[in-house]
């Protein structure tokens, strides 16, 4: 799309309504639906005059705590059923928004009728929906259109995808969960504390299991949704730490690590460790020892 700056300032609209229709002529229409379909999030443009539209990301009728149209996640070079953060550019960071309100929409790109009529634009919108039990979670939007963008929906009410959409996927299994970015400076923030007083690779370290602690979410606290990133980080650097000084040779290993740092923290037997995190943050070790004698 286009590139304006390496910013982009932030504008919002209320009481947006969408307004397209079925392009079916009416007399079928009545025959093939009863009730027209509404989107739960859509694509409005807005003008700005005879050459740039801006495009607006449009909510329904909830409160999203976070709307974020840029890349949450990419998969581990080094490890391919890792999740990690992509980290966002100052543009990106930019187009972050928060508290979007019913029926508001949030400019998150520009388009050029001579610019961006010849190639193939995407859109990517990270959000999470708690319209429903069906709905509940974090989706990804993906959208392209062979040149310019029109109002479109991106998700219908119930969950189910637009043919105008690539994908729209419900990223709730905590494997595919991406670092939410209300919680991005807090980890920036420790993984610079941690380099300061141990080193960089130890921080990754640490930062990954911090990482793997938070999506699969089984502490305590209920830190996902509950943008609390470095709720367990004390006991991810602690396990770190012992990983570094111990070594282990299996996820069970591993596993008793955990067991053990976590009986310390809040009693024990009363924190149960899923085997699986056990096992991607053995994982997570061996990765690190690789790096570390190369």
């Amino acid at each position: 799309m286009t590139n304006i700056t390496n910013t982009f300032e932030q504008k919002r609209i209320d009481n947006l309504n969408w307004s397209s229709g079925s392009k079916l002529p009416k007399s079928i229409q009545d025959k093939v639906q009863t009730k027209p379909k509404i989107p739960l999030f859509y694509l409005h443009n807005e003008s700005i005059n005879n050459y740039e539209d801006d495009i607006y990301f449009v909510n329904s009728d909830e409160t999203l705590s976070f709307v974020a149209p840029y890349e949450l996640m990419k998969r581990d070079p080094d490890c391919s059923e890792v999740v990690v953060a992509a980290e966002p550019s100052e543009r990106d960071i930019s187009l972050t928004y928060t508290d979007v309100l019913p029926k508001q929409g949030v400019r998150i790109d520009r388009q050029h009728i001579i610019y961006d009529s010849d190639y193939l634009n995407q859109i990517i919108v990270y959000t999470m929906s708690r319209a429903s039990k069906e709905m509940w979670g974090i989706w990804r939007l993906n959208v392209c259109e062979k040149g310019m963008f029109s109002s479109c929906p991106l998700l219908w009410e119930g969950g189910a995808k637009p043919l105008s959409v690539v994908s729209a996927d419900k990223r709730n299994d905590p494997k595919d969960r991406p670092i939410l970015p209300c919680v991005l400076p807090i980890r920036q923030q420790l993984y610079q504390q941690w380099a300061e007083h141990y080193d960089h690779a130890s921080a990754s370290l640490m930062r990954s299991i911090t990482d793997m602690i938070y999506r699969y979410d089984f502490g305590i606290v209920g830190c996902y949704y509950n943008d609390t990133w470095d709720e367990y980080s004390s006991e991810a650097e602690q396990i770190a730490n012992r990983l570094i000084q111990g070594d282990a040779d299996s996820a069970d290993e591993v596993l008793a690590m955990m067991t053990a740092v976590y009986d310390v923290s809040f009693g024990a037997g009363y924190t149960r460790i899923p085997m699986d995190v056990a096992e991607r943050i053995y994982g997570l070790w061996l990765n690190h020892k690789s790096n570390a004698n190369k």
